[in-house]
């Protein structure tokens, strides 16, 4: 990691608000302190970052006529009447899923079977409903 481009935590400290617009307007920052290295960037940014990470939606058309969805990258499993509602279901789910993970984050970011997601995660913490519908890839099943 090269630390040329480190900002030390107190002199963002003291210009905290000037830091700030240049991470909203300019470009992210990175700050140190001691042993600690973080990014700051603005969530529109955030959202480029992980525009390449979809969720893959597989759909079961059941007996009684009702749809589930499974997305594969969070695990979720979801049914409703018809697709539409189903999608939407899927995507509020998704939400509290994500802010669920992120009220925990310390424990689930460490659980080696849920730290895949920390990307699909931070991009549904940062994204509206209708852009995470965007993002769902739908695969039809065959029942």
């Amino acid at each position: 990691m090269s630390e040329a481009f480190y900002v030390n935590a107190s002199e963002v400290r003291k210009n905290w608000s000037m830091t700030l617009d240049s991470v909203v307007h300019e470009r992210p920052a990175f700050i140190s302190r001691t042993h600690d290295y973080v990014a700051m960037l603005d969530s529109n940014l955030l959202i480029e970052v992980f525009k390449d990470y979809k969720y893959h939606v597989e759909l079961d058309k059941e007996q009684d006529g009702s749809i589930t969805a499974y997305v594969k990258e969070l695990g979720l499993v979801e049914n409703a009447k018809t697709k539409e509602e189903l999608l939407s279901q899927v995507a509020d789910s998704m939400k509290d899923y994500a802010l669920d993970f992120y009220n925990d984050f310390n424990y689930w970011a460490k659980a080696p079977n849920r730290a895949p997601q920390i990307p699909y995660v931070l991009k549904l913490l940062v994204c509206d409903n209708e852009r995470i519908m965007g993002d769902m890839v739908c695969r039809d099943e065959k029942n």
